[in-house]
């Protein structure tokens, strides 16, 4: 089943999500980490990823209709899928950190970190595993995250306001590295108390 079609929208009918979930289970004996890696890779085989400058997310029905997306509406489909299937899940956004495969320090120098959006899925006893369907992967190796919410809609890493004159604002450019933290530093884990003093 590839998504809603125009009818099932104008019937109110947004079943077809939990149908398309559903159909990712392949029987009773499948395993958990087995079932999120076959939902991660749905979310994203099949699909076309397209930049949108758009502000939001678009459901996750029109995800599977259009068979593309963002980074954050792919991550939106997943989430939504899992929930589905009755598992906790946030949507996370921070920054995707892609290592140069060059041993050359020029490489290092150009880590421009484009905002990049995945998802959490809460399994006991291990906590916050990360999947990334725009990708494909698993874990958290490569993804530097900044912020956690219920949807992708919570989620604004760099928010601001201006207060003036409309004149007097010509624009605003914002550039972020990423880059990999020197080895002797100390590591915390992801959900520990930072302290900021």
């Amino acid at each position: 089943m590839r998504g809603c079609t125009a009818s099932d929208l104008r019937a109110g009918r947004l079943q077809c999500l939990a149908d398309w979930a559903r159909a990712l289970v392949l029987g009773g004996d499948t395993d958990t980490l087995s079932l999120l890696q076959d939902v991660n890779a749905a979310a994203r085989i099949g699909m076309t990823y397209v930049t949108r400058d758009e502000v939001g997310t678009q459901p996750p029905h029109l995800t599977l209709d259009l068979a593309s997306g963002s980074c954050r509406d792919l991550a939106t489909l997943f989430i939504e899928a899992v929930r589905h299937l009755g598992f906790a899940a946030r949507a996370v956004s921070g920054y995707l950190f892609d290592p140069p495969i060059s041993g050359d320090p020029a490489d290092r120098d150009n880590q421009h970190g484009a905002t990049h959006a995945w998802a959490e899925v809460y399994l006991p006893c291990a906590g916050w595993i990360a999947f990334d369907p725009t990708n494909g992967r698993m874990g958290e190796a490569h993804l530097v995250p900044v912020a956690v919410g219920r949807s992708t809609g919570q989620l604004s890493p760099v928010d601001g306001r201006y207060i003036g004159a409309a004149d007097a604002f010509l624009g605003m450019t914002v550039e972020v590295t990423v880059s990999a933290a020197s080895q002797n530093l100390e590591f915390y884990a992801k959900d520990a108390a930072w302290n900021l003093d």
